[in-house]
């Protein structure tokens, strides 16, 4: 990489409601934004959206530690979560605060999914179909790495199920544009991967 990251955001949909392979490099990947080191104050910001990559400078947030997507182990969060999905994902039931997830409901009702890459965290929350669009809930599950110098461990979490019984539903016409707008850009997804491939070229178009 010519610059260092502050992080990477991915976005998906599975439509056949199964949780990514490899949420890093998949077909059903919709949106990324990959913030890049760039000046005290601003990230320069490649992202893809509506079937094109586009570039944009942001206002710096916080303090983001720089890096370098070599420094993490990705072969052994990658094991690690692909483990996940065929021995922890099938099997989980969970019964918490009234709601009952019978065997094999993690592994085949995921409908959108996402993933965030900084220098010491990698999240990935898949979300399941049975409150995607409503706003009146939320149902997910985790997986995260930390990474400490060359050492990461990663941890699957538990089921997630929140209400929201003061916020106003989606309304249909929404849901249904929102859907239309999820399918054909699950068409023309790009892999993560071949994307941090171009950005480096692209990137030195810009000047500092």
């Amino acid at each position: 990489m010519d610059r260092p990251i502050y992080y990477i955001n991915v976005e998906g949909y599975s439509f056949t409601r199964v949780p990514p392979w490899n949420p890093f490099n998949d077909s059903s990947i919709t949106w990324i934004n990959i913030g890049y080191e760039y000046n005290e104050t601003h990230t320069l910001n490649w992202y893809y959206e509506g079937g094109k990559w586009k570039e944009g400078f942001f206002r710096k947030s916080g303090n983001p530690k720089p890096f370098r997507l070599s420094d993490w182990n990705l072969s052994k969060v990658l094991g690690e979560y692909q483990w996940g999905i065929q021995n922890y994902l099938p099997n989980l039931t969970v019964k918490s605060s009234g709601v009952t997830w019978n065997r094999g409901y993690w592994n085949s009702s995921i409908g959108r999914w996402d993933a965030v890459i900084t220098a010491n965290h990698i999240k990935i929350t898949l979300n399941t179909f049975a409150c995607e669009g409503s706003g009146e809930c939320d149902e997910y599950i985790t997986f995260e790495c930390w990474r400490n110098e060359t050492n990461v461990t990663c941890k699957w979490g538990k089921p997630v199920f929140k209400m929201y019984p003061n916020r106003p539903p989606i309304g249909k016409e929404t849901t249904e544009s929102k859907s239309t707008a999820k399918e054909e850009n699950k068409i023309c997804g790009p892999a993560l991967l071949v994307g941090l491939v171009l950005v480096p070229l692209l990137i030195k178009r810009v000047k500092r």
